[in-house]
């Protein structure tokens, strides 16, 4: 920045051009909004400061927000259905923001835990179809992942034992397969070394996404990773 012989910066001197306008606060140059309301940086710096310092400012912030929501639920559900079918980085996270809100509702609300589960209870009765395509499907694959040299009687062991851990500790336990037998990158097999006795949670939250050895690009969803366009072909 060019000084003048007083120390004083000659800021006039930087000027970028006709259409700009000099900010009094922090002395730099701007672009007018339009709305003559003066320099938005330094306007959006100075509220998010008085937010988080004054109570009384923030508590009309929030009531104004809430106001405007209530009176707007049409345009904002509107503007939010489109960002998320076009941003995919939004949609990831407004995904995991859900998921993080449901998982602190089950651990703390007790009645809507238990109405999630009747719900889950009644809907499977009313959708047997679903469950029993779903249980076929999975002993096929795993009929169809177990070699011939696979130990068939180590195999049950191990399920006996998860069994056993079950009504012992009053915990339920699932038999994992450490390499998934079905996912987007690989298959594993039903042999008794690809087994392993761990909490039904933990097994749910893992699903088929983890396993050791697992590549960086492999720990996130395939449409994280790869276009739309790239999956519809690969899908066809």
């Amino acid at each position: 920045m060019a000084t003048n012989k007083t120390g004083n910066m000659d800021i006039l001197a930087e000027s970028p051009g006709v259409g700009y306008k000099l900010c009094r606060k922090k002395l730099h140059w701007y672009i007018p909004p339009g709305n003559n309301r003066g320099c938005a940086e330094c306007r959006r710096i100075y509220t998010k400061n008085k937010y988080q310092t004054d109570p009384v400012f923030r508590s009309n912030r929030i009531k104004s927000a809430l106001n405007y929501e209530s009176k707007n639920k049409e345009k904002i559900n509107k503007r939010n259905r489109k960002r998320y079918e076009q941003d995919e980085e939004y949609r990831k996270k407004e995904q995991q923001r859900v998921n993080a809100n449901r998982r602190k509702k089950w651990q703390k609300d007790v009645a809507w835990r238990e109405r999630k589960k009747k719900y889950a209870v009644s809907w499977a009765k009313k959708n047997k179809h679903v469950g029993n395509a779903y249980s076929v499907a999975k002993r096929f694959r795993k009929q169809q992942a177990v070699p011939a040299w696979a130990n068939l009687k180590k195999i049950k062991k191990v399920y006996k034992q998860a069994a056993a851990l079950t009504e012992q500790l009053k915990v339920k336990y699932h038999v994992d397969h450490i390499y998934p037998l079905k996912s987007k990158y690989m298959c594993g097999l039903h042999v008794e070394n690809n087994l392993q006795i761990i909490l039904a949670s933990e097994n749910c939250s893992k699903g088929n996404r983890t396993w050791p050895g697992q590549l960086d690009c492999q720990k996130g969803s395939v449409s994280a990773i790869f276009s739309r366009e790239l999956l519809a072909l690969l899908n066809d």
